[in-house]
């Protein structure tokens, strides 16, 4: 089976195998990758068609955050959780609003959805323990089309763009145990609908697109290492893409889908990995 030829989804990790819901082209096919084989499966539909949506682990489980109805641009609160043992999903309690365009990433015994268009800029703080919310003050800098990882206990949020504004270098970081953000290491390139993840102890991100102030997809990949706290241009990836999925799978950072021109859909199907020397 070929790769999805779809873009403005998520990816995310679990056991070895990556899975990638929904996006422009499919907006309710859900799919995983297998990269030891390098080979396709569906898997049983999402409940409703989404681009735009959020994704993130927790335990074994997946979570799908929100999003566009599919065909519209209009943003939605559902919350969906698949479990891969049984291909099956079902629905939770809704987001405290609707969002589309952010980003999910699990850190503790929370999942936290950031950023992205069609409600406040809360940060949505989500127990799939309990299965409640929570709206703690979100990132200084509003911004949408962004990625986000979690990081030495720690979340990252990194790139995106806002309205007005245009695309962002800047990151900012959420420390749960206080609450408080602070500003971290800007970006070599200002980015938006990138896809970002943590492989060998350091943050990687690549691709996205700038349509602001320019019109051009990105190829550019940076990684930040610890060690000097700046991020480092790496290897271009060899199809500039955005609104790509990626996640990390052992010491390989894989791109999925993906488009390749800037502010369109224009979606061939690619898988992109990288490996450090």
């Amino acid at each position: 089976m070929n790769p999805p030829a779809r873009s403005e989804m998520p990816a995310v990790s679990l056991a070895g195998l990556i899975y990638v819901p929904g996006g422009f082209g499919g907006e309710s096919h859900f799919e995983r990758y297998d990269p030891a084989t390098d080979q396709w499966q569906p898997l049983t539909e999402m409940p409703g068609g989404r681009h735009h949506l959020m994704a993130a682990v927790y335990g074994e489980q997946i979570y799908v955050f929100g999003g566009a109805l599919a065909g519209t641009w209009t943003p939605t609160d559902t919350v969906w959780q698949y479990d891969p043992a049984s291909d099956t999903w079902r629905e939770l309690n809704p987001m405290p609003e609707q969002r589309l365009a952010g980003a999910a990433v699990s850190l503790g015994e929370t999942i936290y959805v950031v950023g992205g268009a069609g409600g406040s800029e809360a940060l949505l703080a989500f127990r799939p323990d309990t299965g409640q919310w929570q709206a703690p003050a979100g990132p200084q800098q509003p911004r949408e089309h962004v990625s986000a990882v979690a990081y030495q206990g720690e979340l990252w949020v990194l790139g995106g763009r806002w309205f007005g504004v245009g695309e962002l270098a800047t990151t900012e970081i959420y420390d749960p145990a206080s609450g408080i953000w602070r500003t971290g290491p800007d970006l070599n390139v200002a980015r938006a609908g990138s896809a970002a993840a943590v492989v060998n102890g350091q943050i990687v991100i690549a691709g996205g697109e700038v349509i602001i102030n320019n019109h051009e997809t990105l190829a550019s990949f940076e990684m930040f290492d610890p060690g000097n706290g700046v991020w480092q241009l790496g290897p271009d990836q060899p199809v500039p893409m955005h609104g790509v999925g990626g996640a990390a799978d052992g010491d390989r950072f894989i791109l999925l889908g993906g488009s390749i021109e800037a502010g369109a859909i224009q979606n061939e199907g690619q898988v992109q990995i990288y490996e450090p020397f």
